[in-house]
């Protein structure tokens, strides 16, 4: 067999490359993919790294994996709020072009699931923040007889501005990390309900006026 350029390439990948590194995370779905994404392995098998929902982000929250995740999730999109949030914008979903994210509408967007973690949250342990519940979109964070956070599955989207506002690191220098952070939506947790849109006063002034 005639060794060529591309097929001793090819072999010392394979002999470089480690198990490990090539199926990390696969195990265990974590990732948390734009809206719209399919199963993992259906959007695993669709997605072509073509980055298109990544350029188009008004919001720069969809950045490339890693291949700390493996080199079959590298550079596939995924979400991260460090930067901002989700504004709901479903800009990511339109543009793809290979279906690995399906269409959706603000009312059914389900990117993830917020999480109290309670070492970390400042009014589980202080109480007084109320942060997370003043600047949720969909009032899916209420506050329990104690005054501490506490999520609502069924109204939960996941757009991440908790997340984001969390001010628990800056508040405490012992602190690592966010009291509150949004995660894949565990298969057990309640499905988020779609929101039934409610056409305003003025709106319907205006169909009745068009009509």
């Amino acid at each position: 067999m005639k060794l060529t350029r591309r097929t001793f390439l090819s072999a010392a990948a394979a002999v470089c490359v480690s198990p490990d590194s090539l199926f990390a995370d696969n195990k265990e779905d974590t990732l948390l993919r734009p809206p719209g994404a399919l199963s993992e392995n259906s959007f695993l098998a669709r997605c072509n790294r073509c980055q298109k929902c990544v350029q188009i982000c008004p919001t720069n929250i969809i950045i490339p994996a890693s291949f700390e995740h493996g080199l079959l999730k590298a550079n596939t999109p995924v979400i991260s709020f460090k930067r901002s949030y989700c504004n709901s914008c479903l800009k990511c979903s339109e543009i793809c072009p290979t279906g690995a994210l399906q269409p959706v509408t603000k009312e059914t967007l389900d990117i993830g699931l917020a999480v109290i973690i309670e070492k970390d949250c400042v009014a589980w342990d202080w109480t007084g923040c109320t942060v997370c519940v003043d600047n949720c979109p969909t009032k899916a964070i209420c506050l329990d007889e104690y005054k501490r956070p506490v999520i609502i599955p069924e109204k939960c989207n996941g757009c991440g501005i908790c997340e984001l506002k969390c001010p628990s690191i800056s508040l405490r220098s012992s602190i690592l990390g966010k009291g509150i952070i949004v995660r894949k939506r565990p298969s057990d947790a309640p499905p988020r309900k779609a929101e039934t849109v409610i056409s305003t006063k003025e709106e319907n002034i205006e169909k009745n006026t068009s009509d």
